[in-house]
């Protein structure tokens, strides 16, 4: 019963998400209320309260389980300092791509304290967890690299043609290798 119950519960949030996201490409997100997110997901409001305060909540609790999903991902991947580069890249790339509506729509509505900086930290941690800090230089770089590599992301996931992701992948590696230890191209 339990998991029936789990089974609901992750189908109604996958709901109400979709709503969300359906919502922020009509209409601006400042306007959008939690009547209008059940009204779409055809859900009640007792429903949506169960599961969050408000819009805000449930925007925020989106982007946080994404963040999560990307970091795990990237873990999953570099599990040590030996790994190449371009395996991350495409990963990452493919995982925005599987995902492309929901990200296009956080990264156009979440502004300067959302989707796209909690991704610049994540890469940026990344970054200091493989390269030992030895300076504050290395802080800056990381810095730059993860804005970097987030901008290219942002830029590519907007584009309504965008270029293949394989040559976007040898882009992103070309321009990173100089500014990474060697043996991780």
């Amino acid at each position: 019963m339990a998991e029936q119950e789990d089974k609901r519960i992750r189908r109604t949030k996958k709901l109400l998400r979709q709503s969300l996201t359906r919502l922020m490409q009509q209409q601006d997100f400042q306007s959008i209320t939690v009547t209008d997110v059940v009204r779409e997901a055809d859900i009640n409001r007792g429903t949506f309260y169960a599961h969050y305060r408000d819009v805000y909540d449930l925007r925020e609790k989106i982007e946080s389980e994404m963040i999560a999903d990307f970091r795990a991902m990237i873990d999953s991947i570099r599990p040590n300092a030996a790994v190449s580069l371009r395996p991350v890249l495409s990963r990452a790339v493919d995982y925005l791509e599987e995902n492309r509506e929901i990200v296009t729509t956080l990264i156009k509505v979440s502004g300067a304290d959302g989707f796209g900086k909690k991704m610049i930290e994540v890469i940026e941690e990344c970054r200091m967890e493989a390269v030992p800090c030895q300076g504050v230089e290395d802080i800056y770089v990381a810095r730059f690299i993860a804005t970097g590599v987030v901008g290219m992301l942002e830029k590519w996931i907007a584009e309504p043609s965008p270029i293949p992701k394989d040559e976007l992948t040898a882009l992103m590696a070309k321009i990173l290798s100089p500014l990474l230890p060697s043996g991780t191209e």
